[in-house]
């Protein structure tokens, strides 16, 4: 059973999957994907969402891995690939079982809370043209994570972004994916702000 395929619990349980795709293990960035199977898209971004707001993300070059992947899957996401591909180039970026555990320990009890909450909602926002939206919103997110990668906890904002897009996809929660088009508005207002304020 897919991740995406566990609706009460779809948070916990793409930790789980991860964590069972390492098998102890150093794990690539291809194969933690194909741990996911053909409904990998929402469960992927937020993976990425989740590494990207812990230490891990701190990680020089990872930020800019993370958002590749978004990119990648959010392109199939938009032009409706069936089947998740990942370039071979991704195996070379290998995340260990012991910062996944970590991860997992860290954020399972908040990911509990969210589980509980969240369940099938608007059913139009999470397909057809809205989930293009949604794709376009993700790469224009993913894009950003080069450049704030370099800044200290600068991914945070669009990588919780992500993380509800991608959230909303998996669990079918319209609410969620809404709740992620409206933060992207008002983290682009205060960066437009930040940067009109400069000059």
């Amino acid at each position: 059973m897919n991740a995406a395929d566990t609706p009460d619990k779809p948070l916990e349980d793409i930790l789980k999957r991860a964590r069972e795709a390492a098998g102890g293990e150093k794990v690539d960035l291809v194969d933690l994907v194909k741990a996911f199977g053909d409904r990998a898209f929402g469960p992927v971004m937020i993976l990425c969402s989740l590494f990207l707001m812990t230490p891990i993300g701190a990680i020089p070059g990872l930020p800019a891995a993370f958002g590749l992947v978004v990119i990648i899957f959010a392109l199939q996401l938009l032009f409706r690939r069936p089947h998740p591909w990942m370039p071979s180039i991704l195996r070379k970026v290998k995340i260990s079982d012991s910062a996944l555990e970590k991860t997992q320990d860290k954020v399972s009890p908040f990911l509990r809370k969210i589980d509980s909450v969240i369940r099938p909602r608007l059913p139009w926002v999470t397909s057809g043209p809205m989930q293009a939206f949604t794709a376009l919103l993700a790469i224009i997110l993913a894009a950003t994570l080069l450049p704030l990668g370099m800044v200290p906890f600068g991914v945070v904002a669009p990588a919780f972004i992500i993380g509800l897009l991608g959230l909303g996809i998996t669990a079918r929660d319209g609410v969620l994916i809404i709740m992620g088009f409206l933060l992207s508005v008002g983290v682009a207002f205060g960066v437009t702000n930040l940067i009109m304020s400069g000059f």
